[in-house]
């Protein structure tokens, strides 16, 4: 089993979730293999010739930062002719990572979702879900810039934040989804301007957990799960999974204010954060699944 990492050289004593995941995927027996951290203004098979040919197709796992889907695809055909095989090949990258592409897999399991490529569509969004609605990117939301960045009450304030997020492509990659605003229990934090949820990330791996934990980097009361919460989670995480055509799936899923959950997006464990999942359970955790083969 093969860890490709982007962290760089070599490994600072503190450091972001590459570093943290890097380490413990060593600790827990992987190979890892610095790649650049560049890839995107690189050839991939140029930047990774170097690599060792493998016999057969030795899985492998990448850890870094979001390429573009070119980048990604040309990394996995450059790895694949070294005989390494990444555990999600290009599309089922692309469908868990892009939330249009995801959806149709996850409707009654998520929040009601259109999608638009243009502000001259969202009147037609709107008429299919009515207002307030959230708004983010194919790929991101504005979350960073706060809640009124993410959410529309108004016709203008919608055609607004479309336009908003199609200017920035690595957040949108050319769609914008307008969601329905369903109540998640919540509660506000000081320093952040954005409402803080009671919602974990769980990573499964052939639909099994391979880590889960509370998603906002904050201490909440909100983290706490009782046994049947944590069952209820992670049976609703398992099921989201065995839709998605992918091996390795992110899901963040929130609670809703009746103490029902509902997913919030899938994404690719390889390029999402670790909230709090523990690096080191998860590594060892992944590592058994992948044995297996």
């Amino acid at each position: 089993m093969i860890l490709l990492s982007q962290a760089p050289e070599p490994l600072p004593d503190d450091g972001d979730d590459i570093v943290a995941s890097t380490r413990a995927a060593a600790a827990a027996g992987w190979e890892v293999i610095p790649i650049p951290v560049d890839l995107d203004r690189r050839d991939p098979a140029e930047a990774l010739a170097s690599i060792p040919a493998r016999a057969g197709a030795t899985p492998a796992i990448w850890v870094g930062t979001i390429p573009s889907f070119a980048t990604y695809e040309a990394t996995y055909r450059a790895l694949a002719d070294r005989g390494i095989r990444l555990v999600n090949d290009p599309e089922a990258h692309r469908t868990i990572f892009e939330l249009d592409r995801a959806y149709p897999h996850l409707v009654g399991l998520t929040p009601r979702s259109v999608v638009v490529r243009s502000p001259d569509e969202v009147d037609g969004a709107l008429a299919a879900l009515g207002l307030p609605v959230f708004l983010k990117g194919a790929l991101l939301s504005r979350k960073s810039f706060g809640w009124e960045a993410c959410v529309a009450r108004t016709q203008e304030d919608a055609r607004v934040r479309v336009a908003a997020l199609l200017r920035r492509e690595y957040f949108s990659r050319g769609r914008v989804i307008l969601r329905e605003l369903v109540p998640l229990r919540a509660h506000r934090v000081p320093a952040l301007d954005f409402p803080i949820g009671r919602e974990f990330r769980v990573f499964l791996l052939d639909g099994e957990i391979a880590g889960f934990g509370y998603y906002w980097p904050y201490v909440s009361e909100l983290a706490a799960l009782t046994p049947e919460e944590e069952a209820s989670l992670l049976d609703l995480a398992r099921r989201a999974a065995a839709r998605l055509p992918a091996r390795l799936v992110s899901l963040d899923i929130g609670a809703l204010e009746d103490g029902t959950w509902t997913v919030i997006e899938s994404g690719d464990p390889q390029f999402s954060g670790l909230s709090f999942i523990a690096p080191g359970p998860l590594w060892r955790r992944l590592a058994a699944i992948l044995g297996r083969e």
